[in-house]
């Protein structure tokens, strides 16, 4: 973790820019092709959210960009940033689990599996007050969808990337699933959900 010298950063302009905008975010909704990957989840006998989770969390450690967070008049740029996703409960009510990242997908995937059980049992709706190395992420496995939207209070912290996977489909013989991003325009712009995508799509081919 380190403090962004602001006068000095490439994106000082940007950040001024956004930075007192009431919502200074943007959201990106694509259609990602996930054909080889479901079919090394099913030849690995797999389950798809954490294999898919540890993809995308590990497409955007690959990007600076989604490393940076505001905290009150800093920007920090953070070395590793980390999963916190909903899950649903037995009771159809959701809950909020948090798994430390690495980039070994046999580890990860095995602690995503454990923080999932522990969180089943709880009902914690709050991450812990003062860490911003995060990534929120969401799954509606019910439902396809062309486009997102996240409610925040005012003192919430926008800069933390959100992430939304829909329930993927079939069309022109390819499996397709559908992704949402909202991220701090003054940190983030469409390039990097490009380059995240690019990382993604790779990280597929190398599993």
């Amino acid at each position: 973790m380190k403090n962004i010298d602001i006068y000095n950063w490439k994106r000082k302009k940007h950040y001024d820019f956004y930075k007192s905008f009431e919502n200074p975010c943007f959201s990106v909704n694509v259609n990602i092709d996930i054909t080889l990957l479901i079919e090394k989840i099913k030849e690995k006998n797999l389950k798809f959210f954490p294999t898919c989770l540890f993809l995308i969390v590990k497409g955007m450690n690959s990007v600076d960009e989604f490393k940076y967070r505001i905290d009150h008049d800093r920007v920090i740029y953070y070395d590793l940033i980390h999963p916190s996703y909903t899950v649903l409960n037995d009771d159809e009510n959701f809950v909020f689990c948090y798994t430390e990242f690495r980039d070994n997908f046999e580890f990860f995937y095995n602690q995503v599996l454990v923080s999932i059980e522990e969180a089943k049992s709880g009902d914690n709706l709050e991450d812990e007050e003062g860490v911003f190395d995060l990534i929120y992420v969401s799954s509606i496995p019910w439902f396809s969808f062309n486009s997102v939207t996240h409610p925040f209070s005012s003192q919430e912290n926008t800069s933390i990337p959100r992430v939304t996977f829909g329930k993927y489909f079939k069309q022109d013989e390819k499996t397709l699933m559908p992704i949402s991003f909202q991220v701090h325009h003054g940190l983030v712009d469409g390039l990097h959900i490009a380059r995240l995508l690019e990382s993604f799509d790779q990280s597929i081919k190398d599993f």
